[in-house]
């Protein structure tokens, strides 16, 4: 919980991907006029895939932003459903996905994110979990050496079973972390991950320590991964919120709403904010 001149104020961002019927800059103003605190901008197309748009419409669009009192608090490279995966036995499929990340921190440079997110992704089914989770840390390797040199840091998220086979609990992740061995990288818990996990939030939080960087919130009923508005699901926010103020956690809160609001998002973002105020004070 952030605390600012002695007053506890929540500090929330979304993601950019429930808005992708719109071209990045009219999400990002829509982000703006709904009043968010941040933003995680998503990057799958039509938002900041690759090299999609010239390097001085990113800079431009990043000085827009915190012009605009928010924070760039990470970009989200788009990897579920998208033909890209880091723990792939096929190398073009693999050299490729790591250029892709690798376009995504030099974006992050440009447009002022304050880091990037890694999706661990899953292995493939005839492929054993511990040959994806092997090339994942390999691959991670390198990734992690291009984002030291441009001074971004890599948050690896905690996802559900169904996401990725050997990124299911903290411990997990904080285990590649360790690994990896930068000391800049971190973790990312996510609330509706743990809902369908059953991983406790408690020792979730403790595990991660000093590793936690940012939390994802969204919610379901525990049969999937649905990214409903808060309050939609049976997630426990309040309590949630009772364990982050407990350890002085002082970054954001992320909601990652699914596609099915993505028919009339500026409604559910609104909707979504407002819940996420009254069920995290």
């Amino acid at each position: 919980m952030q605390i600012i001149d002695g007053d506890n104020r929540l500090k929330i961002s979304t993601a950019t991907s429930v808005l992708s019927s719109y071209l990045l800059d009219e999400a990002i103003d829509k982000v703006i006029s709904i009043g968010f605190d941040g933003v995680d901008i998503w990057c799958g197309r039509p938002h900041l895939h690759r090299k999609d748009y010239p390097e001085d419409f990113i800079v431009s669009l990043g000085e827009k932003i915190k012009a605009n009192a928010l924070e760039i608090t990470s970009v989200m490279p788009a990897f579920f459903r998208y033909p890209y995966s880091l723990c792939s036995p096929i190398e073009t499929v693999l050299s490729d996905s790591i250029g892709y990340m690798l376009d995504c921190i030099d974006n992050a440079k440009m447009i002022g994110a304050k880091s990037v997110l890694v999706p661990p992704v899953k292995s493939l089914i005839d492929q054993s979990k511990e040959d994806a989770r092997r090339i994942f840390v390999r691959s991670l390797e390198k990734v992690s050496e291009y984002a030291d040199l441009k001074m971004i840091p890599l948050n690896i998220e905690v996802l559900n079973e169904q996401l990725s086979d050997f990124a299911c609990r903290t411990k997990d992740v904080v285990q590649i972390m360790r690994e990896i061995g930068s000391d800049k990288n971190g973790v990312v818990l996510d609330t509706g991950h743990l809902n369908m996990t059953g991983e406790n939030a408690e020792s979730a939080l403790e595990e991660a320590g000093d590793l936690l960087r940012h939390v994802h919130i969204h919610d379901n009923n525990k049969g999937g991964p649905q990214f409903l508005i808060p309050g939609e699901g049976d997630f426990d926010f309040a309590g949630f919120n009772r364990m982050l103020k407990a350890i002085n956690y002082t970054g954001f809160v992320s909601l990652e709403l699914g596609a099915q609001y993505a028919f009339a998002p500026e409604e559910a973002l609104r909707e979504a904010l407002a819940k996420t105020k009254k069920l995290m004070s």
